[in-house]
């Protein structure tokens, strides 16, 4: 504004100047007094200009600080530039543009009942820090019955997409709406699953929840890309009765799971016994093979005997024919000689013989 007022009034100084030096009226010669005045508004003018170029200059530059993006705004034409500003420092944006800024790290989104940890944690934080905290999003399941869903998540701006999101929905607005879209990413969510199903499958309800979330935050055709992370299922809260019946219908299953055990000790215990009844058979086979295996080798041994026994006297009976087989009577000869050995081997004190 005073660099337009300068420049209007050196105008005017210069137009006034020209007429009266056209003017017929105006004498050939000046006096001292008039030839002093043109000095001194050249030197008034000449610091006027250094005071606007020393108090305009540092005015025309913006720092920003780490963690943060900014959009540079242009005061004249009230439009932001297409280029976003990621690295932190002092920028030249010009006399009386500045730059919007915009968080660049992740923050967080809750939506809870009881959030005095987290507002006790954000207490004297930047409001462009401070977590969202909404309370918990009512929905229905897939079977129609109302519930209430207590979820927390981290999200970031993404810095193709500030130029677009500052055209829509301005500097602070942003925050409002992402509430709007992520209650709305739940509600969607929470009606493909049954009621049941957030009692035994949260992992699978969790995983659903993230994919709608980006779907419904990655829309780079309508000016909206933030990244999504984090995002947990922290609570879960169904009608009374409901949570009743499913509370008997887990009694139910517990007491299933007892009988369950039951029935495996039993099992349990009938193959051990089994076990043992068949160590025990194993035993008495044992015991009766070896027997067999013990009478078997005494047969054995007694046949042995017998036939070594037997072949020995057979030898013994061809050697004593062999002796006597050229006499007329060799049986008679052999009569004679062993009634003649039984005499001498006889002993006196026994009345038999031994033959």
């Amino acid at each position: 504004h005073l660099n337009k007022l300068s420049q209007e009034a050196l105008s005017s100084a210069g137009l006034d100047l020209l007429a009266s030096w056209r003017s017929p009226e105006i004498p050939t010669t000046m006096s001292l007094e008039e030839v002093r005045v043109l000095p001194a508004c050249f030197a008034f003018w000449c610091c006027a200009l250094s005071l606007f170029a020393l108090i305009a200059v540092p005015v025309s530059f913006k720092g920003m600080e780490q963690g943060k993006y900014s959009v540079q705004l242009q005061w004249m034409t009230q439009n932001i530039l297409d280029e976003v500003v990621t690295d932190p420092g002092f920028k030249f944006v010009g006399l009386g543009n500045y730059l919007i800024e915009f968080p660049s790290t992740f923050q967080t989104m809750y939506f809870i009942a009881d959030s005095r940890g987290v507002q006790a944690s954000s207490e004297g934080v930047d409001l462009m820090y401070a977590p969202i905290i909404r309370g918990p999003i009512r929905a229905r399941s897939a079977d129609g019955l109302e519930i209430v869903v207590s979820i927390s998540f981290q999200w970031k701006l993404e810095p193709t997409a500030l130029v677009g999101l500052y055209n829509i929905l301005g500097e602070t607005m942003y925050r409002d709406e992402f509430v709007r879209f992520a209650r709305s990413a739940i509600i969607e969510s929470c009606a493909e699953f049954a009621a049941d199903k957030y009692f035994t499958n949260r992992t699978m309800i969790t995983d659903k929840m993230f994919q709608v979330m980006q779907s419904n935050f990655q829309k780079p055709e309508k000016g909206l890309q933030m990244a999504i992370t984090g995002l947990q299922l922290r609570e879960v809260d169904l009608p009374d009765l409901f949570d009743d019946e499913i509370a008997n219908t887990q009694e139910q299953m517990q007491e299933v799971e007892v009988a369950k055990a039951q029935r495996e000790e039993r099992i349990i215990a009938m193959e051990r016994t089994k076990l043992v009844a068949e160590e025990q058979v194993k035993e008495v086979l044992q015991a009766a093979l070896g027997e067999a295996e013990k009478v078997r080798l005494a047969n054995e041994a007694a046949v042995k005997q017998l036939k070594l026994f037997q072949t020995k006297q057979a030898t013994a009976n061809a050697k004593i024919l062999q002796q006597f087989a050229n006499d007329s009577q060799p049986f008679q000869r052999l009569f004679e000689i062993m009634e003649i050995r039984a005499l001498v081997d006889h002993a006196d004190n026994r009345i038999t013989l031994s033959m």
